[in-house]
């Protein structure tokens, strides 16, 4: 569904959040959001996408009462939200900063996540029995003496990721989960975001990484870089959308040049290269002459087979290199299909080479 404006509205039994026209300007005049209008639904997993400066961050901070809307209405559990949140609101909400430092000052990773259960005046042995809980569905029962600082950067966020969780919220909101982590650490978040939707949390994500967007949401909301929101759908289709993720700097468009032609390439995060359907190459797209002028079938096919050999090369290095970080995560499953794909490919590249010696 396209938006023309920014005034999407729908009630909901179950809604968590009901936002009407909100908007905020920092003190030197950014605008940060504008007249934004979507809700949300008990259990429903989010993502809101957008370029640097889109917004993102900011929403979430109203979203957890970190700051409050310059104009509009807010609605939290079916509340309106007058000025400040109610104490009891905030012991439902969880807010994942971009940044894990930000959430981490304590001496042990024991003491990080047992600070909010104390503050909450629960007693020693169920502080003891959340965090050992804790502690093994993030699978960091080793790191529990250590100090924050001494953390890798996926443990960190997997440690601040548990002082949203000790307090066992109803709803989290996370600000670019993936962001500096290593493969291997985006995959193990990944699945830990995955786990707490089948638990029932409510979550919604603000990231800019079109890669996971399918994987952890059921619907993705675009902010586009004049703070309104420009769609809203399933993530499948939102990825389809070409026109709206180039209208939101979510992706680029370049001339792709080789030897005898130029076209587009859109690039989408982390994909090496994705084809535009407009740029399937016709026969117009590659001027292949006789001494006479007219141009030749047979030397169409061989700049056709150029083409398809300079680009299946690379797409078998990409399935290589895809297989070594199925392996790096232990997923040896994924690895072996991926490995076969790409021997595949390889003897693909041999007949090619062959029509083209024989042409």
């Amino acid at each position: 569904m396209v938006v023309s404006q920014c005034n999407i509205y729908r009630i909901d039994d179950l809604e968590i959040f009901g936002l009407e026209n909100i908007s905020y300007t920092y003190k030197g005049g950014n605008n940060a959001i504008g007249n934004l209008s979507f809700n949300v639904r008990n259990g429903e997993s989010v993502t809101i996408i957008g370029t640097n400066g889109s917004g993102k961050s900011t929403l979430l901070y109203i979203l957890d009462g970190l700051i409050e809307p310059e104009s509009g209405n807010l609605r939290v559990f079916g509340k309106p939200i007058r000025d400040s949140f109610p104490p009891e609101l905030r012991q439902k909400i969880a807010l994942l900063f971009e940044n894990p430092q930000v959430q981490l000052f304590l001496l042990s990773v024991w003491d990080e996540l047992s600070f909010g259960l104390l503050n909450l005046g629960l007693k020693d042995d169920e502080v003891d029995g959340r965090i050992h809980d804790l502690l093994k569905f993030l699978e960091i029962e080793h790191l529990k003496d250590r100090s924050p600082w001494d953390l890798s950067g996926g443990e960190m966020k997997k440690v601040a990721l548990g002082t949203c969780l000790s307090i066992n919220p109803d709803v989290l909101l996370l600000d670019e989960p993936t962001s500096g982590l290593d493969p291997r650490s985006q995959v193990d978040l990944i699945d830990m975001i995955q786990r707490l939707r089948e638990s029932g949390k409510t979550i919604i994500t603000a990231t800019h990484d079109l890669a996971i967007i399918e994987d952890i949401s059921d619907r993705t909301l675009v902010l586009g870089e004049d703070h309104c929101l420009l769609k809203e759908g399933l993530p499948n289709e939102i990825l389809k959308d070409r026109d709206i993720l180039l209208k939101a700097n979510l992706i680029h468009k370049h001339p792709h040049r080789h030897s005898w032609f130029i076209h587009d390439h859109s690039h989408y995060a982390e994909h090496e290269h994705e084809h535009l359907p407009e740029s399937v190459h016709t026969q117009e797209s590659i001027p292949v002459k006789k001494a006479d002028g007219e141009i030749t079938d047979i030397g169409k096919l061989k700049k056709l087979l150029d083409h398809w050999i300079e680009h299946n090369i690379s797409h078998k290095e990409t399935y290589e290199e895809w297989a070594r970080r199925m392996s790096a995560i232990l997923k040896e499953d994924r690895a072996d299909i991926l490995k076969k794909i790409a021997e595949e490919t390889g003897e693909i590249d041999k007949l090619f080479l062959r029509l083209k010696g024989i042409l």
